[in-house]
C-alpha cells in the first residue's frame, strides 16, 4: 500500500486539507446565517449556490487547466477560494454570501478536478483502486474532523474564517514546494442524454437524484436544524462527525454485499432505512443532544452509499464504450439534485419548523421505495457473474468522479485498441494499394 500511495503523497496532503478548510466552511456559513438572522430561504440560496458553483466546474475548468496545468491551476483556485473565505467575514450579506459561495463551489469544483484527474491519470489499472479507496478515506476523514474545529472559538466572531482561510492557503505549500513533481495532462469529461440514461434505467438515475437532494439537505441544513431545535455549535459539530462517520463505515460493507445480491434489493432497503431513521428525527423524545448524535450516525449510514450503488447498478446494464459519458451525467444529475435540495428543505422548514428537513427527506424516499418494488416484481435481477464490480465512492458534484472509476480506464484502453487496430488495417490496406500501383506500373 505505502508503494501505491508514495508517489501521491504531496497531492493527497494537499487534498487533505482542502478538504478540512471546506468541510468546516460549509458548516460554519450554515450556523452563522442562523446567527446573522438570516432567512431559511436566502440561508438555502447561498448554501445552495456552493453546488451551482460545482456543476459550473465541470463544463469551464478542464478546459482551462489544459491551458495552465495542474500545479498553477490548483494554487489559482486555493488562493482564490482561501480570499473569499475571508470576504464572508468582511461583508456579512446574504447577497455577498451568495456570490462568494458560488466562486467557492466553482473553486472547489477546480480543486477536486485538478486532484482526480492526477490520481486518475498517474496510476495503473494495478493500483487504481487502492489509490482510490485511500484518497476517498482522506477526503472523508477530513471532513469529519473539519466539524471538531467548530468549537475551537465563537462562530460570531472572524476566527473560524481565518482558519478556514489558512488551511486552503498551506495547502498550497505540499504540491509548490515537492521535488520531482510532475503533473499529467487533462482530457475533457463526456455526457451521455439524462432523458436517454433515465429512460434505459429509471430506478438507477432515481437512486442517484434521491442521493444528491439527501446529501445536499444534509450537508447544508442539518447544522441549521440542530441550532432550531435548541441545541448549541458544540452539539452542531458532533452530530456532523457522526454523519460523516456513519457514511464512512457504511460505504465498504454495503458495497459488498449489493456484488452478491441484487442492487435494486439494496436500494429498496436504503430508501426504507432512509425512511425510518428520518421518522425517528420527528419524535420529539430522540430530540436531545444524546441521541440526536446517534441518529446522524444511522442516517448517514443509510443515506451516503445510496449514489455509489445506484451508479454500481447502471454500470451492470452498460457497453464499456458507455460508461465514461454515463458517469458524466449521474454526476451532473446528482449535482442538479444537491443543488436543489437546499433551496426545497429550507422552505419546507420555513413553513413547517426544523421538522420540516426531515419530513421532505422521507417523501422523496416514497417514489424510490416504490420503484425498486416494481422493479424487483417485474424484472429478474443479474447473476453475480454480470454484474461488474462495486467501486468505493461518493460523488463531490465534479466530473472528474467518472475518470477515477477503474472501469472506465478498461473502456479507454480497449477503446484505445480497437482504435490501433482500425489504424493498422488502413496502413496494411494502403500499404497493398501502393504494391499494386507499382505492380502495374512495371507490367
Amino acid at each position: 500500500m505505502s508503494r501505491a500511495i508514495s508517489p501521491f503523497i504531496a497531492l493527497l496532503a494537499s487534498i487533505w486539507l482542502i478538504n478540512l478548510g471546506g468541510g468546516l466552511q460549509g458548516t460554519l456559513l450554515g450556523l452563522r446565517a442562523e446567527m446573522e438572522s438570516f432567512e431559511l430561504t436566502s440561508t438555502g440560496f447561498i448554501l445552495s449556490s456552493y453546488f451551482l458553483g460545482y456543476i459550473v466546474s465541470f463544463f469551464v475548468i478542464p478546459s482551462f487547466i489544459n491551458s495552465v496545468g495542474h500545479i498553477r491551476s490548483f494554487a489559482a483556485f486555493a488562493s482564490l477560494s482561501s480570499a473569499a473565505t475571508l470576504l464572508h467575514a468582511v461583508f456579512v450579506d446574504p447577497y455577498v454570501w451568495f456570490c462568494l459561495r458560488l466562486l467557492t463551489g466553482l473553486c472547489f469544483g477546480g480543486l477536486i478536478l485538478v486532484g482526480e484527474s492526477w490520481l486518475n491519470a498517474s496510476s495503473g489499472n494495478d493500483n487504481r483502486g487502492t489509490v482510490f479507496s485511500i484518497y476517498m478515506l482522506i477526503v472523508l476523514s477530513a471532513s469529519a474532523i473539519s466539524q471538531i474545529l467548530i468549537n475551537l472559538t465563537s462562530v460570531s466572531g472572524y476566527n473560524l474564517f481565518v482558519l478556514v482561510s489558512v488551511a486552503l492557503s498551506v495547502a498550497l505549500l505540499p504540491l509548490t514546494l515537492g521535488k520531482k513533481i510532475v503533473a499529467p495532462e487533462i482530457q475533457e469529461s463526456a455526457t451521455m442524454a439524462f432523458g436517454k440514461l433515465a429512460k434505459r434505467f429509471p430506478l438507477g438515475m432515481l437512486g442517484i437524484a434521491v442521493s444528491g437532494l439527501v446529501s445536499g439537505a444534509l450537508w447544508t441544513m442539518l447544522a441549521v436544524y440542530v441550532l432550531r431545535i435548541g441545541l448549541d455549535t458544540s452539539d452542531v459539530s458532533q452530530v456532523m462527525f457522526f454523519l460523516m462517520v456513519g457514511g464512512m463505515i457504511s460505504l465498504w460493507p454495503i458495497g459488498k454485499l449489493s456484488d452478491r445480491i441484487d442492487r435494486r434489493k439494496i436500494i429498496l432497503g436504503l430508501g426504507l432505512g432512509t425512511s425510518l431513521v428520518c421518522t425517528l428525527f420527528l419524535i420529539p423524545a430522540f430530540l436531545n443532544a444524546d441521541t440526536i448524535k446517534y441518529l446522524a450516525a444511522l442516517l448517514g449510514f443509510m443515506a451516503f452509499p445510496l449514489y455509489a450503488i445506484s451508479s454500481s447498478h447502471i454500470s451492470d446494464y452498460l457497453e464499456q464504450d458507455e460508461f465514461v459519458p454515463a458517469c458524466g451525467s449521474m454526476v451532473l444529475f446528482y449535482g442538479v439534485g444537491a443543488l436543489i435540495s437546499p433551496l426545497v428543505s429550507a422552505q419546507a422548514m420555513q413553513i413547517i419548523g426544523p421538522q420540516g428537513l426531515f419530513m421532505f427527506m422521507f417523501i422523496i424516499q416514497i417514489p424510490l421505495i416504490v420503484l425498486a418494488a416494481i422493479r424487483i416484481f417485474k424484472k429478474e435481477a443479474l447473476s453475480s457473474e454480470e454484474k461488474t464490480d462495486f467501486v468505493f465512492e461518493m460523488p463531490k458534484v465534479t466530473p472528474s468522479v467518472s475518470p477515477l472509476d477503474p472501469r472506465n480506464q478498461e473502456a479507454e484502453e480497449l477503446a484505445d485498441e480497437a482504435q490501433r487496430e482500425m489504424e493498422e488495417r488502413e496502413i496494411a490496406d494502403q500499404e497493398a494499394l501502393d504494391d499494386d500501383d507499382t505492380i502495374r506500373m512495371t507490367d
